[in-house]
This record gives structure tokens, sequence and C-alpha cells, in this order.
């Protein structure tokens, strides 16, 4: 990896029950490329550092840290940040799964930008984008879901995979990019008016019901 150039990365400190850090270090759409990997692994060489975890949210997290190294590891990685963006999950979708039948890494990086443009919220907002039925980035059960189908995506609000879980409300059914995003806006909108702080959308849901969803979105 001589020739490879280091790319600078930015960290959100998790302190751990050990009294040790994490480090999360955020991806987009889970890209980890040759640059960034190779400011990780010559971090965790200068600080003997032996644990790098992939998240199910698709981001890395660097274990393992002493206190009194973090702000050396940090600026080792690159900048120190106190909260990670927004995330999407996906999985490879057509072109590169068998099963794929829409472009989920295409369509996830247009619902990320949503996402962000459309911020605040009450809490945290974590997206999913399946190319298929097979759900492989578990848009079932997260706040945002869009699953692929022959005739264009489905649409879900609502899933929750924390201490209740529950699968997200279908609220649109075979739609174009442009219809899906739309009516993920509209549906945002109804959480931002409607959430309590530190709500996520399942409870908000389980609190009003998925009639006022839908009705919201008619």
């Amino acid at each position: 990896m001589d020739n490879i150039v280091a790319e600078s990365l930015s960290a959100m400190p998790v302190e751990r029950k050990d009294g040790t850090y994490a480090l999360r270090i955020p991806l987009v759409l889970g890209q980890f490329t040759p640059g960034m990997m190779k400011t990780v692994m010559d971090t965790m060489t200068k600080f003997n550092l032996t644990s790098l975890r992939v998240t199910t949210a698709q981001r890395l997290n660097l274990e393992g840290i002493p206190k009194d190294k973090l702000d050396e590891v940090i600026a080792s990685l690159g900048v120190k940040v106190d909260k990670v963006p927004p995330t999407v999950g996906v999985c490879t979708g057509v072109g590169v799964c068998k099963y794929g039948v829409q472009d989920s890494r295409g369509m996830g990086k247009k619902l990320l930008e949503v996402v962000k443009q459309n911020g605040p919220y009450p809490f945290k907002i974590k997206s999913g984008v399946s190319g298929c039925k097979m759900v492989c980035a578990f848009s079932n059960v997260r706040d945002i879901g869009l699953v692929g189908t022959p005739k264009g995506w489905d649409v879900l609000f609502g899933g929750g995979a924390a201490r209740n879980v529950r699968a997200g409300v279908k609220i649109g059914t075979k739609l174009g990019d442009d219809e899906a995003l739309a009516l993920v806006v509209k549906a945002l909108e109804f959480y931002k008016e409607n959430g309590r702080k530190r709500e996520r959308v399942s409870g908000l849901i389980d609190r009003l019901g998925e009639e006022a969803l839908l009705e919201a979105l008619k």
C-alpha cells in the first residue's frame, strides 16, 4: 500500500463501560476506499489497536482506545466530530447482485441527500435501501425503508429494530425514484411536526397510530 495516499477521516468518540473509548467512523453508503483503509491501518499499527468492527449501519468502530491516547488517535485518523451524519444502509443492487431489480446504491445517494436536507428531526433517522424483496439492507425495520420491485419502489416508514421491533408501515408501492423521494419528504414532515424530542419514528407511530400517518400522507 506504499503508493496509496491516506485519506483524512472523521471520528466520533463513544465511551465504553470499561473506561476505554471507541471511535465511530462514518462511511458513505458503506464505501471504504484504499486511502481510508491506509489511514485506519496506519493508526492501528501506531497505537497497537487490534479491534475494528463494521456496524449494522455500515460504519466502522475502532475499539479499545485508552482515554489518555484518545486525542492522539483522533489526530492520526483525521478530525473529531460530536455527531456522525445520517446513514443509509444499502445492498449491492441491480447490476451486481443476481437478485437485484433496482439501483439501491444510486437511490441510496439520493435518499441520503433528502434526509440531510430536510432535518433536523426529533431524533436519529436510520434508512435502508434494498434492491429487491430479499431486503438485505434491513429496509423493513428502518425509520425509512425502500424496497425494490420490478415495477418500482415500495416505501416503508417507521420500522424499528430496538426494544420494540416493528416493521415499517407501507406508505407507497411501485413508485419511481422521484415519487418515492417526494413521499419520504412528506413522511419526514409528519415526523418533524408530531414527534417528541428523542422519539424515534416507530415510537411516534405507536403513540399516534398508523392511520394518523396514512391520513397525513393522502
